[in-house]
């Protein structure tokens, strides 16, 4: 074998190797993460009652026994099937193309015509951007099926979206090809808001970007991150987060059922007091708290329970510029929600 077919083959090794390392996170996730996430969740569960509650609230009709079954007919790994295949034939065509192209640019096949240069730099941007995003998945355990179709999705725009933004350089030989790779850096929402911009700037469309603080910040320990991570499943507000499904949310977010089932029970709590953070200083962050105070408050007038659970409904009611009873009364509605009493069933 001649230098020349060594050469020939370490470029084709090489994006065939690059196809697999690409895939790797997604194997990984669906073979031990998920079924460590699966088990977690099962675990979780594995009180009747906790079940029964779920049931009661989610799915009236369906018995207990079928927690498992209709865990995994809801969430299970067929739904990773389609946009994994997507993702391997899409990025195994790309690289295969890549590796062709570059053959044939050195002479090392002549009978394959070589890509333009822009058209091989984007692709290999999305790649590493895709590649990026699947290992930094890989390490938060954070995939879900809308993911691998984002990546299937970038692949998809990077040529006619890297070759169209090259073209307002002025020299798309030299510097549009730097930029078409260098896109990678950006995530796909910052690069379609940047070509709206870019677009009417040139056009004059005078299109103004809103951007503010999202509601679900209010919330203790929310943060952007998971603030937008909530919005991509279409929970907008405060309210729509109080009535959602805890599993469903937890499975749809990858976000841990703790967390989740926080934020939920926050939220239950926020849409009776506007000003929740004033409860704060009496441990009331969430519907489970506020049921927790008045189970003590509910016992003999005798304990060091009740006594305690009385004075903090005192203060806690001037704080909020509410008569005593009131307040109560408005802290009984948050824990009899049927979402506070299922909460609070799995919670304690």
């Amino acid at each position: 074998m001649n230098a020349l077919d060594i050469s020939f083959n370490t470029i084709t090794l090489t994006c065939f190797v690059a196809w697999l390392v690409l895939l790797l996170p997604a194997l990984f996730y669906l073979f031990v993460t998920w079924t460590m996430r699966r088990k977690g969740l099962l675990d979780r569960f594995s009180k009747k009652n906790a079940i029964r509650l779920y049931y009661k609230q989610f799915f009236p009709c369906d018995k207990e026994k079928q927690f498992t079954r209709d865990f995994d007919r809801a969430y299970g790994r067929r739904y990773y099937i389609l946009p994994f295949l997507l993702l391997a034939i899409l990025s195994g065509i790309g690289l295969w193309m890549t590796a062709g192209s570059l053959q044939a640019s050195v002479g090392w096949n002549s009978e394959a015509k070589p890509l333009p240069a822009i058209v091989i730099s984007a692709f290999l941007g999305a790649y590493a951007w895709v590649l990026y995003d699947q290992f930094a998945r890989f390490r938060t355990g954070d995939f879900t099926p809308y993911d691998l179709y984002a990546g299937i999705y970038r692949f998809l725009i990077a040529v006619p979206l890297g070759v169209s933004l090259a073209k307002f350089t002025g020299n798309e030989a030299t510097v549009g090809v730097a930029i078409a790779f260098l896109l990678a850096a950006f995530p796909t929402t910052t690069l379609f808001k940047f070509s709206r911009r870019l677009v009417s700037k040139n056009l004059n469309l005078g299109e103004k970007e809103e951007e503010g603080k999202l509601e679900l910040e209010k919330l203790q320990s929310m943060g952007r991150s998971n603030a937008e991570r909530f919005l991509d499943e279409g929970i907008t507000t405060i309210a729509e987060l109080a009535w959602s499904n805890p599993i469903d949310l937890t499975i749809r977010t990858n976000r841990d059922l703790n967390f989740v089932i926080d934020s939920i029970s926050q939220a239950l709590l926020w849409v009776y007091f506007r000003d929740v953070e004033k409860l704060y200083p009496f441990s009331l962050r969430g519907a489970q708290e506020a049921s927790t105070l008045l189970e003590e408050y509910k016992k003999s007038a005798k304990t060091k329970a009740h006594k305690a659970a009385a004075h903090t409904l005192k203060a806690a009611a001037a704080a909020m510029n509410l008569d005593e009873q009131t307040f109560i009364y408005t802290l009984t509605t948050v824990a009899e929600d049927p979402y506070a009493e299922f909460l609070y069933s799995i919670w304690r």
